[in-house]
């Protein structure tokens, strides 16, 4: 089968999330499909995967989410000469009509329209950004003859908004990045390992640690808020907040200034070796989303044996399960704090659950399997 990928947005560096979840998918499916020809659309000639022999590159370097892509992606997708297309995102052409297969990782946007960048643009910009999402992702559903999405939840939120399309919706899971495959399966002796050293600064087990972007739909207000209360409780821990520094991370830094909230690191955008120390040395990684499509960094998190206190918002106990987690109502103050003074209180035993917890998520959120379904829906959809 000759399988075309749009990849430019693959990297992490590129669109978080995403660009991880092309370059994860793309690399187990190379593993399990080795008979396949890959035809890889990148905005750059120099990636990870340009010397392998069923790899074929066409460079494109057109920006996603604008008029440009609207105008020469779809030549550029039907030029490939592949049996199936995957767009691995909701932006597919408007005017591309060949046989599609698109992932869809959540539908924040439909239900939460101002947790985007295009929030911060004058109005009539946001107005128009909206409606042309509205528009893109219509088209995506519509015209694809499968869609992957990395859940249950999200496979029946969009069934729920778009009903005429069930049957072709397909529940493909993401996977776990291996930061350190050996760490990765023999989480047992992260418990003797709480002291990870980050860009020159010793930690040694005291601060609680949130990781990902700023966006409204993330509630880090909301974390600010607890932590405001949690600090006067105990001075000894720190607050480390890792993420790209964005217009809402300013917006976040700004209100710590001004309110003169104690001891918040900003460490910015990190590496995957500094990530893995983060998880290490923390106490408990809090994810307050109110909204995801798979949530990845509490997953990492426990994996890397680290405690998680996470909103009970969506797919978060599908995805991350019981063992080293504690669950608070989504969009809760209270429900929040009395969950971060349980796992500081209770540190061995959580962190001994998330220990317990790692070989066994890892081995059920595998990029391997996610590969092996996303390759079944290719095949599906080559058949018609």
């Amino acid at each position: 089968m000759r399988i075309g990928i749009d990849a430019r947005m693959m990297g992490a560096q590129a669109t978080r999330g995403i660009g991880r979840y092309i370059h994860e998918l793309i690399g187990a499916l190379l593993v399990v499909a080795p008979e396949h020809e890959y035809t890889l659309v990148t905005g750059r000639a120099d990636h990870d995967f340009r010397d392998s022999p069923n790899i074929r590159t066409v460079v494109s370097p057109i920006p996603w989410y604008g008029l440009e892509e609207q105008r020469k992606m779809p030549a550029v997708l039907s030029s490939l000469g592949t049996d199936i297309v995957h767009v691995p995102h909701w932006n597919v052409p408007l005017s591309y009509s060949g046989p599609l297969v698109v992932t869809i990782h959540d539908l924040l946007l439909r239900h939460q329209p101002d947790s985007a960048k295009a929030s911060t643009r004058a109005w009539p910009v946001r107005i128009v950004k909206q409606l042309g999402f509205r528009l893109v992702l219509n088209h995506a559903v519509k015209a694809a003859r499968r869609i992957c999405v990395p859940t249950e939840f999200v496979r029946q939120d969009l069934e729920s908004l778009y009903p005429k399309i069930k049957g072709k919706v397909v529940v493909t899971g993401e996977g776990i990045t291996s930061f350190d495959a050996k760490r990765i399966m023999h989480n047992a002796k992260f418990k003797e390992e709480s002291v990870g050293e980050v860009r020159g600064t010793r930690y040694e087990g005291r601060y609680l640690l949130y990781v990902g972007s700023a966006y409204p739909h993330k509630r880090l207000d909301l974390l600010l808020d607890v932590w405001t209360e949690f600090a006067r409780l105990d001075p000894s821990l720190e607050l480390v907040l890792a993420g790209e520094t964005d217009v809402f991370m300013r917006q976040l830094e700004e209100r710590v200034r001004r309110l003169n909230i104690p001891r918040v690191r900003f460490m910015g955008r990190v590496g995957d070796d500094e990530l893995a120390d983060l998880y290490r040395g923390a106490i408990a990684l809090v994810f307050p989303s109110e909204f995801e499509g798979f949530g990845l960094p509490p997953l990492e998190a426990l994996v890397q044996g680290c405690p998680v206190v996470s909103s009970d918002a969506g797919p978060m106990p599908e995805v991350l399960g019981k063992k080293g987690v504690i669950y608070f109502k989504s969009g809760s103050r209270d429900g929040m704090l009395q969950a971060i003074k349980t796992v500081v209180d209770n540190r061995d035993f959580y962190q001994e659950q998330a220990v317990q917890a790692g070989p066994e998520l890892a081995s059920r959120h595998s990029w391997q399997e996610a590969a092996v379904r996303t390759l079944q829906a290719y095949q599906s959809a080559v058949l018609g």
